[in-house]
């Protein structure tokens, strides 16, 4: 039922905006305003047959097809408005490279939205809102867009209708009134979260009103229905808008602006010397500057807000306050946070493979390949190599079992890891057989640790059976002075272990030089 109510409803403002034109266009000899009121009755009437399609449509394709046709009558809206406000303010205004310059953001605009399909910082993806339509997102691009829109429609008002001491009085009323009865239709169609259509949104029935009553304006000369065009103009704003005053006091502000101060601090709304700062979201306007911040769960309340301040500026160039922006980005922050949430699980997930890779899963020490690449990355150091080997240590499997060999050797790897300063190695080479790599290490001084290390396994005892194990181990030490071969080190270091083991076990023996394979 919906979609056929919005449906007829767009349809009769498409009729209303493309009755407006033809009107306005035959009275432009002797209306003011004529000409850039056909250009804004224009763009209502393109805007509506867009929406109208869009409320028909669940395409994706089709969805963003009309996006894009959207963009070039949501520009030529904003540049109908300033030059209606201009025109008003100075009938002589037009010219041909005004008219031009106020062109360019329009075609630019529709240019990056036709070609979103190659750098995708136009448009968002197409997304479900809570009433079930289909809306396209926005991109950092369309924001540049919005903010410059903003800027146009703000800087025109400012310039030509309340900071402009040439214009008369009268003159001064009339831009005023055209500021506040354009602007609600434009505004809040520009800064609406989704582009057109906005599912529930009601923005170019008020449109549609808005361009009849400029007819009526314009035709009778009328002036004076400021406070009701004002109500239109701000309080019909979907995101929260404020007007900050440069001492930081808040001078204005929209119903969704009202209401997120009610949820802050319902005290603040009902009081006339309201400053930014109270707001308790950290804002810190910047003079010289607009401002972008993002503020995670608002004063508790459960949402995050992207907030843009946009520098208001006199004729001189001095900042005289700001125009507040904001929008509840909760959802899609939401959406990001759980992103990186699941990148950096993903992460971690492949970090422990990594190191699941090299390392030995019954005594955790590192295995023979992360062995292999500690000595390619150490090429060129002195370094000194230790081979360990359990002496008799299938006995211990033939007598007490695999489940006790176990014990043991993995209690031989704590004694051999633990205290080891940063930089040595301890990796099983498989079996019963580890390597210790001490860099910057001589021979001697690798051996006095080795046997320090042997002395300690054989001092500690292992539970076996209804009594202790105790066991030993022998050692071969190999050691090279910058650079070295490490599968000639490793060769000599097991060479003088072997030598230890016929030499009866339990000892360290150093490889001698000819032990050790000559360096290539």
């Amino acid at each position: 039922m919906w979609p056929q109510l919005m449906t007829l409803a767009y349809g009769v403002v498409a009729s209303i905006g493309a009755h407006t034109v033809v009107a306005a266009w035959h009275g432009r000899a002797h209306r003011i305003g004529a000409r850039p009121l056909a250009g804004l009755a224009g763009g209502i009437a393109l805007l509506a047959v867009v929406a109208c399609a869009s409320t028909l449509t669940g395409d994706v394709t089709a969805l963003r097809v009309l996006a894009t046709v959207g963009v070039a009558p949501q520009g030529a809206l904003i540049a109908s408005y300033a030059a209606l406000v201009w025109t008003i303010g100075n009938p002589s205004w037009s010219t041909r490279r005004r008219i031009v310059l106020l062109s360019i953001e329009p075609v630019v605009a529709t240019t990056l939205a036709a070609t979103d399909g190659w750098h995708h910082l136009f448009f968002g993806p197409v997304t479900q809102n809570a009433l079930g339509v289909w809306v396209v997102q926005v991109g950092p691009l369309y924001w540049a867009h919005l903010m410059f829109l903003y800027f146009l429609t703000i800087w025109s008002t400012l310039h030509f209708g309340l900071v402009d001491p040439a214009a008369p009085q009268r003159k001064k009323r009339k831009l005023g009134w055209m500021v506040a009865i354009a602007l609600p239709p434009i505004v809040v169609n520009f800064v609406a979260l989704e582009v057109v259509p906005l599912g529930v949104e009601l923005t170019l029935v008020g449109m549609a009103s808005t361009v009849v009553v400029l007819r009526v304006v314009l035709d009778r000369q009328s002036f004076d229905l400021r406070p009701v065009a004002r109500e239109q103009v701000i309080d019909e704003l979907s995101d929260y808008f404020c007007i900050v005053d440069r001492a930081g006091y808040v001078r204005d502000f929209n119903r969704a602006a009202r209401r997120l101060l009610d949820g802050l601090d319902p005290e603040l709304t009902g009081r006339h010397d309201v400053r930014i700062e109270e707001f308790g979201l950290g804002i810190e306007p910047d003079p010289g500057r607009d401002t972008t911040m993002l503020v995670e769960d608002a004063s508790g309340l459960g949402i995050d807000l992207e907030i843009r301040l946009i520098v208001l500026r006199d004729r001189a160039g001095s900042c005289v306050g700001w125009a507040l922006l904001s929008r509840d980005v909760t959802a899609s922050n939401r959406q990001q946070r759980n992103l990186r949430r699941q990148l950096e699980t993903i992460e971690a997930l492949r970090a422990e493979l990594a190191e699941q890779a090299v390392r030995d899963p019954l005594t955790g020490l590192h295995n023979r390949r992360y062995l292999a690449d500690a000595l390619a990355e150490r090429a060129g150091e002195r370094i000194c190599v230790a081979l360990v080997d359990i002496d008799h240590f299938k006995h211990v499997n033939d007598t007490w079992g695999h489940a006790v060999g176990d014990d043991v050797l993995v209690g031989v790897a704590r004694e051999l890891s633990e205290g080891q300063p940063p930089g040595v190695v301890v990796a099983r080479n498989g079996g019963e057989e580890f390597v210790l790599v001490f860099p910057g290490v001589t021979a001697d001084e690798g051996r006095a640790r080795v046997e320090a290390l042997r002395a300690r396994v054989a001092a500690r005892p292992f539970p076996a059976g209804d009594g202790v194990l105790r066991v030993t181990f022998s050692a071969g030490v190999a050691a090279a002075d910058g650079r070295f071969d490490a599968d000639a080190l490793l060769e000599g270091a097991d060479r003088a272990l072997y030598r230890a083991k016929g030499n009866g076990r339990n000892r360290t023996e150093t490889a001698s030089s000819a032990e050790l394979a000559p360096t290539r």
